[in-house]
């Protein structure tokens, strides 16, 4: 036995150093040691396998309509947490549906699919929340997965008041939030449903009768520390799941009967080739109201064979092209339109050279020309379109809609191929994500919302409109900018040159003239092998337009006779004039104006045009290549909107350089000049107020093409203007860095910078003008105002976003998850934007955004002659008068006539205080409206700013800092309304500004300039606030236990109350104003210690009323805190240590030693601090009591602790003033090593003069004193006994009253004080309570955990009689 024993230990070692050895657990996983080896215990719930190295498969179930799974405890005790969540993923095409149900009784939280957006209701002790998450333009029943994170959390502020937080987010982009207050402090939680119930339109809160159709994956309850994998639970037949119906625990992965949307003429996909080299078959669904896209598209690479299939609808009839390398076939397949919406299904069948083509039932038979019967595609195929112009794609003379870049825009689905259905959906999520949905839905009409501006004509889309601007001095996708015009004096000219010939059967040429002179050459193309040619000129007053077909050589060209048309008369009036001109074909339309067109149809027997050349408004040399029918002249006018087969080559010119060619990109050359108009015609302009904030737009559709412009004007030199993030490693970011504009942009193969040329500063205050493009695959450019910078990338791919296009700035969090290298910005935009186009949309920024923000405004804030928008400083509001302006300060915290002096400031010491202003009783106000403003600093995380009460009800206003976060709650005689903003901390020792407005029962509340927060309460509300009787400052005075609640600690400045300075008539003593406490009044916020740095002032801001970031930092800056997080770096040494008043500072006992606080002393004048419950007595003696000032000091991290005198009598509190109290210093002195030791419970206050463990400290007499006398708990209970014994002799209390008068005199003498043990303070404890002092160390919580403990609280007290300190006794 002994031998085995011996044996298993060995194997025990062997495998335990493998597991130390080489851990083979992965992604967290735990390894343990056996007999046979090392296993892995898998403590991440995504992975698994013996090493923990596979991905786990998310738990995931099918719902459709009649499945769900139910959680009941309603039998047992329900789920009681202060917080909880809910996370799922979800992706259905139902609108509505229950999607995740918990509560017990009337408490509950309703979570569903409502209308395509979400729905959440809530309900907490008979209060009401209701939240609809409905971005712009976005829908969740797309069929794509979205992730829902709902929040709740309970904070208890008070005995009777609690907050409960709702929080959602979709995607972790579309967000909301709400509170509720009332009387509750848990959330319970019996019954849970996913997916659906029995009765869903019954549930509480109930917004949808429908249970649930789709999938989901993840469904995750979490509450406290109970966690709940609901589906996982389901799937392994856990008896706490309820299944109802047949549950499928797998969702399908692809799904071929999904329908697509393509939005956009370039959004295309690409396929695998079609094989169908001796017979095949494909059919596919469509529906759309355009009449002109190409729909499919796969073409023979491999020369000399152009093999060729393609679908496309022309004039709203179907056609099919058809060519096995012996010639092209087309062949119209409809016999009615079929752009009408409606849904159409197509069929094409091929075998050797037999077609058939069938639409809706009715099929077409027809025959390829002779020669080959196989089909060889070996190119790609093209659903959609064949994306942005100039591609590699070799596009057939006769396929005219491939020819005028018209994609198709419209509905897709049920693609088969060879009897094999296209899952096209999982093609669209994987590629070109932004411009093809995964769904499709029929919307208004667009052009009733005259979408089209300056004159621009709307014509309806599928879902879209169709600006039509070339009747017009501007351009862009809703006529919003002005056109790019270029002007000729004769001599000048602009070519547009192919890299190869060109050949086509139709062309589209639009173009914008106005001139005196009645001759002039406007346009004419060029080939060198061939006399093809289209000249469009001015002659004789008429517009004349010469088409020459079909010249197979130069030298016969002038054998062939032109074709020519004239239209209009008297165009030489120095007008603007459009004309239009089409071809398809043999037919021939030319248009002037809005004149009837002229048609006409070609005699020639060729009907192809060769060319490689444009030639703008002249020829660079009279006898150049090609010899006019006519002599004419170069142009002399002006000329813009050209448009050549629907592309605009002079936008092109202007934002490209002519000084580097581009494979596969026209070689674009202008000698004539760009017109630069003065105008103030701004597209949409809107204005950032905030460096804080931001805009959210739907997804940039930049996947194969970047085309981006935008015009903005500011004043700050940094800030990022736009950013979008991608898959992998893609994103796109615009910003302002040091005045210039950087583009970054990366496709997956690294960051491509580009940054201006401009030789000043844009931050100038005036408008520049930025264009984005991608050229070609490898080419970027960036233009500014006039400078175009040009740069090459190796990357060929396509950019890959997701997401939202951030406007503006981001989130605060993720600017430290942006590319650090590459984006500098840390901070938004602030100034005003216009004029922006993105690939091919002019969204209106305020009414497209699915992330709105309060503090972006609609128009620009431009100058005025006298009140500027920099006038008034740290966000003062300009008020213009007749021959001057006004600064309204109001709401800034700040003074004087620009805003730009301090206010008057208050600091609030650690050991409570408070200002009050008492109305007078005949004048109390009855407020309709409040406005509230005012700054602060501090470190506290929960703390009452600022109280208003009512002196016949119980209506009240109060600003507080819960949790970090500043909130107002108030009640107007029905029930607490509370808003509050969750996304800032204000506890960071930083100057924050909070302004907050009610008009009746609704307000908003801003803090500094982050997003301002709006409270609409719902249902009856009373809008008066009754009686204001008082206003507290700095806590929450109780008047029952005469002390203060919730104390504020830090820097309070410039309070206004409905236009009064409550601070300003603290400081000139008003009579209605009261100071209590520690509270002293600041000679300059900006220079109060030496060892802060200056807060930093706002300069005249860049917007009325806007609050810059004021920032206050620095060594030692704010450390007067209670927040037991915060560590406050070291001082410097200065004096002896022995008279230095430094205040200790409380930190938990994991935390190293507390370090030194800069000093802090009373302002007699306002009379020292309000008392403690344990040592006011009203009534008892003479009527007051004289309290001693206390000084407890350490060697190391010197520290005092200083209590003011104060007095108390029956009536409240009053501050004796006198200088005759004389004041006992106890010194405690400590080795350094010993100072380190700190108390086990963090949340421990400990009185200086209390009963402490035994723990002992090295003292030393300071030199030149005498040893000091020594007071322990003995000499305590000694004193305590003989009380008792005398209590009822008045002889013994005037002997104990001279004792004490004789230690007071005797200052010079050291105390040792055994003050390693301490209590914490209970609800009743009072405003200054026991200096507490825990090695250099003090807390300052005074509602602490025990705020509820009734048990403890009775201990608490009980022990507080049993340890009187040295104070009591003498009293």
């Amino acid at each position: 036995m002994l031998r085995y024993a011996r044996l298993f230990q060995i194997l025990r070692g062997n495998s335990s150093d493998a597991c130390e050895i080489r851990d083979p657990c992965q992604h967290g996983g735990i390894c343990i040691s056996t007999d046979s080896g090392p296993i892995c215990e898998c403590r991440n719930p995504d992975y698994e396998g013996e090493f923990c190295e596979k991905d786990k498969a998310p738990s995931e179930a099918v719902f459709r309509g009649a499945e769900f799974l139910s959680y009941d405890q309603t039998g047992g005790g329900p789920i009681l947490s202060a917080q909880d969540s809910v996370t799922l993923y979800f992706k259905t095409r139902q609108s509505n549906g229950l999607l995740f149900y918990t509560g017990d009784g009337m408490d509950y939280l309703n979570v569903a699919i409502k209308d395509g957006c979400l729905s959440l209701t809530m309900g907490l002790a008979n209060g009401k929340q209701e939240m609809q998450i409905k971005p712009n333009k976005v829908r969740f029943d797309d069929n794509q997965w979205h992730k829902v994170s709902v929040h709740r959390r309970i904070q208890e502020i008070s005995a009777i008041t609690s907050f409960c937080r709702l929080s959602a987010v979709v995607d972790g982009v579309y967000a909301d939030h709400s509170h509720i207050a009332g009387k509750f402090t848990m959330l319970t939680s019996s019954k849970i449903h996913v997916g659906g119930s029995i009765n869903t339109r019954a549930l509480p809160g109930s917004r949808v009768h429908n249970n649930f159709v789709g999938c989901m994956r993840k469904v995750e309850f979490v509450a406290d520390t109970l966690r709940l994998n609901l589906l996982e639970l389901g799937k392994s037949g856990s008896d706490l799941i309820t299944t109802s119906g047949q549950l499928e625990y797998k969702c399908p992965t692809g799904e071929t009967h999904d329908p697509i949307t393509f939005t956009t003429r370039e959004s295309h996909l690409i396929l695998p080739p079609w094989n169908a080299k001796k017979s095949g078959n494909i059919s596919f669904k469509f529906r759309t109201n355009e009449a002109n896209g190409l729909i499919l598209f796969n073409g023979g690479v491999r020369p000399p064979r152009s093999d060729l299939f393609a679908i496309e609808i022309y004039n709203g009839q179907l056609y099919v092209h058809l060519d096995l390398g012996s010639g092209s076939s087309k062949q119209r397949a409809s016999r009615r339109r079929v752009d009408d919406g409606s849904w159409h299904e197509v069929t094409f069948r091929r075998s050797a050279r037999d077609a058939r083509i069938t639409v809706d039932g009715y099929f077409t038979d027809f025959k390829t020309s002779e020669g080959s019967n196989s089909l060889e595609l070996d190119g790609n195929l093209y659903v959609g379109g064949l994306g942005p112009p100039f591609s590699d794609t070799p596009i057939p003379p006769g396929l005219w809609t491939a020819v005028l870049q018209q994609g198709f825009v419209g509905c897709l689905m049920d693609i088969v191929m060879n009897n094999e259905p296209v899952d096209v959906a999982g093609y669209a999520r994987e590629q070109d994500s932004g411009s093809i949905k995964t769904l499709c839905h029929t919307q208004p009409l667009q052009c009733p919302s005259q979408p089209c501006l300056n004159g621009g004509v709307c014509s309806e889309g599928w879902n879209r409109f169709v600006c039509d601007c070339t009747d017009t001095m501007f351009t862009g996708p809703t006529c919003g900018k002005e056109a790019a015009t270029l002007s000729f004096n004769g001599s000048q000219h602009m070519t547009v040159t192919m890299d190869n010939d060109v050949i086509t059967q139709t062309e589209d040429i639009i173009l914008r003239f106005r001139t005196s002179k009645p001759l002039g050459l406007l346009l004419i193309t060029s080939t060198i092998e061939t006399g093809d040619r289209i000249e469009l000129a001015v002659a004789a007053n008429r517009i004349r337009l010469a088409m020459r077909l079909g010249v197979k050589e130069k030298k016969q060209e002038d054998k062939e006779k032109d074709k020519i048309l004239l239209a209009g008369q008297n165009v030489n009036d120095n007008e603007w004039h459009t004309v239009r001109f089409s071809r398809r074909g043999a037919n021939l339309k030319l248009q002037l104006d809005n004149q009837s067109p002229l048609r006409a149809e070609t005699s020639l027997k060729y009907n192809t045009l060769q060319w490689r050349t444009i030639h703008l408004g002249g020829l660079y040399h009279q006898a150049e290549e090609i010899n006019l029918s006519t002599t004419m002249p170069n142009f002399i006018g002006e000329i813009q909107q050209f448009y050549f087969n629907n592309i605009p080559y002079i936008e092109l010119a202007r934002s490209s350089s002519s000084e580097q060619a581009i494979p596969g990109f026209p070689n674009i050359k202008v000698v004539a000049k760009f017109v630069k108009r003065a105008t103030d015609n701004l597209h949409r302009p809107v204005t950032f107020r905030s460096k804080h904030t931001f805009m959210g737009l739907p997804m940039l559709r930049a996947y194969s093409s970047i085309h981006i412009d935008f015009m903005f004007k500011t004043r700050e030199a940094n800030g990022l203007i736009m950013f979008n993030g991608g898959k992998k490693e893609d994103y796109i970011a615009v910003e302002l860095v040091d005045g210039h504009i950087h583009y970054v942009v990366n496709v997956g193969d690294g960051a491509v910078h580009l940054r201006d040329n401009a030789k000043s500063h844009l931050n100038d205050n005036r408008w520049h003008t930025v264009g984005i493009r991608r050229p070609s695959v490898k080419q970027h450019t960036l233009m500014v105002d006039d400078e175009v910078t040009v740069t090459t990338s190796k990357s060929t791919g396509n950019l890959e976003l997701d997401g939202i296009l951030y406007l503006g700035g981001v989130h605060k969090d993720l600017y430290s998850q942006l590319p650090q290298e590459d984006v500098k910005s840390r901070h938004g935009y602030e100034g005003c934007m216009a004029g922006l186009d993105l690939n091919g949309e002019s969204p209106n920024i305020m009414e497209d955004a699915v992330v709105h923000s309060s503090l972006v405004t609609a128009g620009c804030e431009g100058q005025s002659q006298k009140c500027s928008h920099n006038v008034c400083a740290n966000g003062g509001i300009c008020v213009q008068q007749w021959n001057s302006y006004t600064c309204d300060c109001e709401m800034t915290s700040y003074t004087g006539p620009t805003c730009s002096d301090e206010s008057i400031a208050y600091e609030f010491g650690p050991n409570r205080g408070i200002i009050t202003y008492t109305f007078p009783e005949d004048r109390r106000p009855e407020m309709q409206e409040d406005t509230i403003s005012l700054g602060f600093i501090t470190t506290k995380s929960d703390a009452v700013l600022l109280r208003i009460v009512s002196g016949t009800s119980n209506d009240y206003i109060e600003l507080e800092i819960v949790e970090g976060n500043v909130f107002m709650v108030y009640n107007l005689g029905t029930n607490d309304h509370p808003l509050g903003e969750i996304s800032v901390k204000v506890n960071d020792n930083a100057y924050h500004v909070v302004r907050f407005k009610r008009s009746g029962s609704n307000s908003t509340l801003q803090v500094d300039d982050y997003n301002v927060q709006f409270n609409y309460p719902t249902g009856h509300q009373l809008q008066v606030f009754n009686s204001q009787s008082q206003i507290q400052i700095g806590g929450k005075w109780s008047k029952g236990k005469s002390r203060i609640e919730r104390p504020f600690a830090g820097i309070i400045a410039g309070v206004v109350v409905n236009g009064m300075r409550i601070l300003d008539l603290a400081a000139e003593k008003d009579i209605h104003t009261l100071i209590r406490g520690d509270v002293q009044l600041m000679t300059g916020i900006l220079d109060r210690h030496e060892q802060l740095q200056k807060m930093q002032q706002t300069p005249p801001s860049g917007f009325p009323g806007v609050m810059d970031d004021l920032v206050f930092s620095g060594a030692g800056s704010g450390c007067n805190n209670e927040d037991d997080e915060d560590e406050c770096p070291p001082l410097p040494e200065v004096g002896s240590g022995d008279d230095d008043l430094i205040t200790p500072v409380y930190v938990p006992a994991t935390r190293p030693p507390a370090t030194a606080k800069p000093p802090h002393t009373s302002t007699q004048g306002a009379g020292g601090k309000p008392c403690d419950d344990e040592d006011c007595f009203p009534g008892s003696g003479s009527g007051e009591i004289t309290l001693e000032e206390t000084t407890v000091t350490f060697q190391g991290t010197d520290a005092t602790s200083t209590l003011a005198q104060f007095t108390t009598d029956a009536e409240g509190t009053t501050f004796d003033t006198s200088e005759k109290t004389t004041t006992a210093i106890i010194n405690v002195t400590s080795a350094a090593t010993e100072a380190s030791t700190t108390t086990e419970n963090p949340s421990t206050t400990v009185a200086a003069t209390q009963e402490t463990p035994k723990t002992t400290y090295g003292t030393r007499p300071p030199t030149g004193t005498r040893p000091r006398e020594r007071i322990n708990s003995e000499t305590s209970e000694i004193i305590a006994l003989v009380i008792g014994i005398i209590a009822g002799a008045l002889i013994a209390v005037i002997l104990i009253i001279l004792v004490i008068l004789k230690f007071k005199s005797r200052s010079d003498r050291s105390y040792k004080v055994d003050d390693g043990k301490g209590y914490q303070q209970g609800p009743n404890t009072a405003l200054l309570g026991n200096a507490s002092a825990t090695n250099g160390q003090t807390q300052y919580q005074m509602n602490g955990s025990l705020r509820n403990g009734s048990e403890k609280n009775g201990q608490m007290q009980k022990k507080k009689r049993e340890n009187k300190d040295i104070k009591e006794w003498y009293v």
